[in-house]
């Protein structure tokens, strides 16, 4: 794919940071969405605006401004008013916009395809647009490809709303949990208490957490990766069918495409590991720790036995949770270039390792990290423990479960 000249990628930035909100958006992927849709259309110009938040996501080969910008903004979700995809193929004879300053002046567009983005309740939240200023005539298989990504964009903004609600629950809950432990001097027998109250309510929001990372996971999976799917086959007869010579903007949109089908597989391994349900924690462990080596460059060797046997499926996510926050610390962390999981079973219990061999943790870092605290109550939640060693030969994470 051809990049934006770079004057045009620092305008763009800026826009977004103005425009920006506290909901947590994945730009890189709604970034690179936008481009799929501006190649299957070789269009200049593609936007996906989101009217609940203010933000817009923009690709253009064009030389706008911030105003022009926020007139085309504008112009594409006034185009979108009926809820319905909306194609103009020529603007100039189209009494509705002929006289918009964007078609009679700088920089005459002419043509324009949008879709709305509708949620699964049936609220329209944005739209999807391919703008030009060229008029033309488009194909059916051009509109069924634009419609699959609305899907799609409108699948990204629901994992993230997610994502942001399980945190925001998360740290309520940190919360409530410290605040426990201040009145502990108060009265021993009120600690006690609110303790064993916090720990069965944590139990209960981490199942609930894990229910919804599963739900989302395999919602996900099935729906939108059947969606790019489609897409990718969508592309290809377009592909075959096209009358141009030029195919190397639709091979860099196949391409697009894959990188969304493989941001989609990471963010549902980062979720919930399906492969948990249908082959068990070892080929689960094996597989997050290649794709985890390819995003960080970590090396990681994994030494668990094949014939492990299976635990109940609250044991075997506790177990991948402690091993996902223990390479995310070592990659931020430690400076460690490997890590080394282990994992062995005797009669009673079973003993997970995850040893770097980075610099040393300060004391502070061992008991106040939220990474570190979550594990902890995750393995307690199952009746295990959690053990940290830290010293100028690495760290050490050792979570040992009774079998």
């Amino acid at each position: 794919m051809e990049p934006l000249p770079q004057s045009k990628e620092i305008g763009r930035a800026r826009y977004f940071h103005r425009r920006s909100s506290q909901e947590n958006l994945p730009e890189d992927a709604l970034d690179r969405l936008t481009q799929i849709a501006a190649h299957i259309f070789t269009a200049p110009i593609a936007l996906i605006s989101l009217v609940e938040t203010g933000r817009t996501w923009l690709t253009c080969a064009l030389d706008l401004k911030e105003p022009d910008i926020s007139r085309l903004v504008g112009f594409c979700t006034g185009a979108l008013t009926g809820g319905q995809t909306l194609v103009v193929s020529d603007a100039t004879a189209d009494r509705r916009f002929a006289s918009h300053p964007l078609v009679a002046f700088y920089p005459k567009l002419r043509f324009y395809v949008g879709v709305p983005l509708v949620t699964r309740t049936g609220g329209r939240i944005g739209t999807l647009s391919v703008v030009d200023n060229s008029s033309r005539i488009i194909q059916a298989e051009q509109l069924d490809a634009l419609a699959g990504l609305a899907q799609v964009v409108v699948g990204q903004r629901e994992l993230w709303r997610s994502l942001r609600c399980a945190a925001v629950k998360q740290r309520s809950l940190m919360n409530v949990q410290k605040a426990a432990e201040t009145g502990f001097q108060q009265s021993r027998d009120e600690f006690t208490f609110s303790l064993l109250s916090l720990q069965q309510l944590l139990c209960q929001v981490l199942r609930a957490q894990d229910d919804e990372r599963r739900r989302v996971a395999r919602e996900l999976h099935d729906s939108t990766g059947r969606t790019l799917s489609a897409l990718r086959v969508t592309v290809a007869r377009i592909r075959k069918d096209a009358m141009f010579p030029d195919l190397s903007r639709i091979d860099q949109c196949s391409e697009l495409i894959t990188r969304a089908a493989n941001d989609l597989t990471n963010i549902c391994g980062y979720l919930h590991p399906l492969l948990i349900d249908e082959q068990g924690l070892a080929v689960a462990v094996e597989d997050y720790a290649r794709g985890f080596e390819k995003r960080s460059g970590l090396e990681i060797r994994v030494d668990i036995p094949q014939d492990v046997q299976r635990l109940d499926i609250d044991r075997e996510i506790t177990l991948f949770r402690v091993i996902q926050e223990s390479l995310e610390s070592i990659h931020q962390h430690s400076g460690s270039p490997t890590a080394h999981i282990r994992m062995s079973a005797s009669d009673s219990d079973i003993v997970l390792e995850v040893r770097d061999y980075g610099r040393a943790l300060l004391s502070e870092e061992l008991n106040n990290a939220v990474g570190i605290r979550s594990m902890r109550e995750r393995v307690r939640n199952v009746g295990g423990s959690l053990l940290l060693e830290s010293s100028s030969n690495g760290t050490v994470v050792r979570a040992i479960l009774p079998l």
